[in-house]
């Protein structure tokens, strides 16, 4: 049964979209601003946290019968990386799903045609991490990317979408996943205006979340200033978007680009931005963890422990009351308040 509360959050009866954390600690990059991977960020240990395949098929089996569409492949680690990726293809065309996929762009262990031919029929968006139009900018972010490699890769992706499209058959989205903040914040409409060069369907991104100290600078809503320049960014960004799409005719979509209020309201609860995930959405960690949001994982533990799909059916852990409690309790907490991926009500849509 849905849940409708007066704080804008609905409960779907199942989620229609769930990521597994499959293997958080493989990358072949050290992107400034990941919570994993940085190079600033400092480990105690060497982890190699790999997620089991039986708990992708069991959560799988669970959640499907109650309205899941669409699974992610990983967030933290790169994806392409799993020894079980062509598994989670199989399952995932076995059961109908599509798989929602972000990558850093560099197609480790068979060329990037290949890769777009494995998977772009069972793929609803192709979402690239790229952080500047540029490769001083680009590589000092993406810390080990090589750029020029990465748009060659973009554009066999893109090349193999036009041949699904020209051959009548369903096409992903191809989009520029960025992270916003200082580093990239003046760069940011030159990068869009690569996408709309190389036919990219949508430019999308998000506030970094600070992990460590050396991105305290880097945060745009850090202080009225940098509100204000993010601010207009993003006059200038839909100011191209519009402009360049009526000179080519390719219309690209912004998503997740929009104004700051001001600093005083940053994590304010109000009537007009709302969680997108809460109740529609679900994350399964590494190990079998039920986690209720994208937040990073110590701030996300301070919302309490919501159950392990090892010890339980899923839809029991979604169905639970400690969850909805949580749905219906939704904007009191401080990480609530200042989460910086919270969408205007109108937008409340796939992400």
């Amino acid at each position: 049964m849905s849940i409708d509360n007066p704080n804008g959050i609905i409960k779907l009866p199942g989620p229609w979209r769930i990521t597994f954390d499959t293997n958080p600690d493989t990358c072949n990059l050290h992107c400034i601003m990941c919570e994993e991977h940085s190079i600033y960020n400092k480990r105690s240990e060497n982890k190699h946290r790999l997620m089991d395949f039986t708990i992708i098929k069991k959560v799988i089996e669970s959640a499907s019968r109650h309205g899941l569409k669409e699974i992610i492949p990983s967030t933290m680690g790169e994806p392409l990386l799993y020894p079980q990726f062509e598994d989670i293809i199989d399952i995932a065309s076995k059961k109908r799903l599509k798989i929602n996929l972000t990558t850093n762009g560099t197609f480790s262990g068979r060329p990037a045609r290949d890769w777009a031919i494995r998977i772009l029929p069972v793929i609803s968006d192709v979402k690239v991490s790229i952080n500047g139009s540029n490769v001083t900018l680009n590589e000092s972010i993406m810390n080990g990317i090589n750029m020029n490699q990465q748009l060659e890769n973009i554009r066999e992706l893109i090349t193999f979408r036009d041949e699904l499209k020209t051959n009548g058959s369903t096409a992903p989205t191809i989009t520029f996943q960025v992270t916003y903040m200082e580093q990239n914040l003046n760069d940011l409409p030159d990068l869009l205006k690569l996408a709309i060069d190389m036919r990219v369907d949508r430019f999308k991104g998000h506030h970094l979340w600070v992990t460590n100290d050396a991105m305290i600078t880097q945060d745009l809503r850090r202080n009225e200033d940098a509100i204000s320049r993010w601010n207009k960014i993003v006059d200038r960004l839909n100011d191209i978007r519009n402009d360049e799409g009526n000179k080519s005719g390719h219309r690209i979509k912004l998503d997740n680009v929009y104004k700051i209020a001001n600093r005083k309201r940053i994590g304010n609860p109000v009537n007009t931005t709302v969680c997108p995930f809460l109740g529609r959405e679900a994350w399964i960690a590494w190990d079998g963890t039920f986690n209720v949001c994208c937040a990073p994982d110590e701030l996300r533990k301070s919302f309490g422990d919501f159950g392990n799909v090892n010890q339980g059916d899923f839809m029991d852990l979604w169905n639970s009351n400690k969850y909805d409690a949580l749905i219906k309790s939704w904007g009191s907490s401080k990480l609530c308040q200042r989460c910086n991926m919270r969408r205007p009500l109108r937008d409340l849509k796939g992400c």
